[in-house]
C-alpha cells in the first residue's frame, strides 16, 4: 500500500528563525577588513525572555496555552532588531506587549482596591459595629417574641383541653337530664301512632277482620302498659270487633272510655315534655355553646402553633445573623491587616515587574540596531630607504 507522505513538521520556533532576514557579511572596499571596538553588553537576550516569560505566567484573562506558546519564543521574535523583524515576530512581539501590559494593569487594580479598602476601614468598622447592635436588639427583640408565642400556644392549649373536658361534662349532663323526657317522648311517639293508625282505623271499622284483630291486640298491649282499668280492656274486643252501626250502647261506652284514656295520657305526656322543656333546651344550650368554644379554640390553637413555629424560625434567623456580624466584626480586624500586607506585596510586585521583566521587555521590543563604528584602517608599512646604485 502506498502511505501518504507526512509534510515534515517545523517547530514553531524554526519557523520565525526561518523568517528572519538573511544577514549579509560586512565588506569594504578599502583593503582589509575593518576592526570593530568592543561594546559592553547587557544582559543576554536569552536570559532577559526567560525572566519575561516568567512574569507572563502570572496573566490573567488569557488561554495558558497561548501565553505558553507566546512566552517560548520570545527570543525568536525579541532576537531581532525591531526594523528586522519579520511581520509574524512582529506580530507576536505585539501580542507579548498585550500581555505584559495587561500584567500591571491587574497589578496596579490589586493596589487601587487594597487602598481603596483602607481608606473606607473606620466607615467600615462603623458600619460593622452597628450590624452587631441592630442584629443583637433584633435577635433579642425575636426571642422574647417567640417566647411570647410558645406561652400564647401553650395557654390556648389548656383553655382547649378545658374545654373538651366541659363540653364531656355537658354532654353527660345532657344525657342524664333528658333521659326521663326521651323516654316520654318515645312513649307519646308510640301512643300517637296507635292513636293514628290502629284505634281510629278500628273505631271507625276501616280495617279487614284480621287487621282489627292484630290492632286489638296492639291496643291491649299498649293498655297495660298506661295501666289502664282491666275489665275496660277485657270489654274492648267485643266492642270494636262489630261493625260501628252494629255497637250496642255499652259496646259505645268502651270505644269512649278506652278513647279517652288514650287521650288523657297523651294530654298528660304532653304535658310532662312540656314542663321539662325549658331544662332541655338549657342543656342542649349548654352543649352547644361547648362545642361552639372547642371549634373555636381548636382554630385558634391551630393559627397559635403556626404563629410559635413562625416566631421560633425569626428568633432562629435573628440569631444567625447576630453571630455573622459579631464574626465579620471579629474578623475586621485581621481582613485589614491582610489588606495592609496584600497592598504591600502588590506594590512590591509592581516594582519588581516594572524594574524586572518590564523594563527587558520594553528593551527587548524597541531595540534597534546600532550605528556602524568608525573603522580602524590598518597603518601603511614605511617605505624602504633606497640604496645607492
Amino acid at each position: 500500500h502506498n502511505c501518504p507522505v507526512r509534510p515534515q513538521q517545523i517547530p514553531f520556533s524554526q519557523t520565525f528563525e526561518s523568517m528572519a532576514p538573511t544577514k549579509r557579511p560586512a565588506t569594504t572596499a578599502a583593503g582589509p577588513k575593518a576592526k570593530k571596538a568592543k561594546i559592553a553588553k547587557g544582559p543576554s537576550v536569552a536570559k532577559q525572555c526567560k525572566e519575561i516569560g516568567r512574569a507572563m505566567k502570572d496573566a490573567e484573562g488569557y488561554p495558558p496555552l497561548v501565553v505558553k506558546i507566546i512566552s517560548e519564543n520570545l527570543a525568536v521574535c525579541l532576537g531581532d532588531y525591531k526594523e528586522e523583524r519579520h511581520e509574524f515576530q512582529a506580530s507576536v512581539a505585539s501580542m507579548a506587549e498585550k500581555i505584559m501590559a495587561s500584567i500591571k494593569v491587574s497589578i496596579e487594580a490589586k493596589i487601587k482596591e487594597s487602598e481603596e479598602t483602607l481608606a473606607k476601614a473606620d466607615t467600615e468598622k462603623a458600619a460593622r459595629e452597628a450590624a452587631v447592635e441592630e442584629t443583637k436588639k433584633l435577635a433579642e427583640d425575636t426571642a422574647v417574641a417567640c417566647a411570647a408565642a410558645k406561652q400564647e400556644f401553650t395557654t390556648t392549649e389548656g383553655e382547649l383541653k378545658k374545654a373538651q373536658e366541659e363540653l364531656k361534662t355537658a354532654k353527660k349532663e345532657q344525657k342524664v337530664g333528658d333521659a326521663q323526657s326521651v323516654k316520654e317522648e318515645a312513649k307519646k311517639g308510640k301512643l300517637e301512632s296507635t292513636i293514628n293508625s290502629v284505634f281510629v282505623p278500628c273505631k271507625e271499622g276501616a280495617l279487614e277482620k284480621a287487621a282489627i284483630t292484630k290492632g286489638i291486640s296492639e291496643l291491649q298491649k299498649l293498655g297495660k302498659e298506661l295501666d289502664f282499668d282491666t275489665a275496660l280492656l277485657t270489654s274492648l274486643p267485643s266492642a270494636l270487633q262489630k261493625d260501628p252501626a252494629s255497637r250496642g250502647t255499652f259496646d259505645n261506652v268502651v270505644v269512649t272510655n278506652v278513647e279517652d284514656e288514650l287521650q288523657k295520657r297523651l294530654a298528660k305526656l304532653k304535658e310532662t315534655l312540656a314542663e321539662a322543656a325549658p331544662a332541655r333546651e338549657e342543656r342542649a344550650s349548654k352543649v352547644a355553646s361547648c362545642a361552639a368554644a372547642v371549634e373555636a379554640l381548636k382554630v385558634k390553637l391551630e393559627s397559635m402553633e403556626k404563629a410559635s413555629k413562625d416566631a421560633v424560625a425569626a428568633a432562629k434567623e435573628a440569631e444567625g445573623k447576630s453571630k455573622a456580624a459579631a464574626k465579620a466584626l471579629k474578623a475586621f480586624g485581621p481582613e485589614i491587616k491582610a489588606t495592609g500586607k496584600a497592598l504591600k506585596d502588590a506594590k512590591d510586585s509592581l516594582e519588581d515587574f516594572t524594574s524586572g521583566a518590564l523594563t527587558s521587555f520594553t528593551e527587548l521590543l524597541n531595540r534597534t540596531k546600532p550605528l556602524p563604528e568608525p573603522e580602524v584602517l590598518a597603518e601603511a608599512a614605511p617605505e624602504a630607504p633606497a640604496t645607492a646604485s
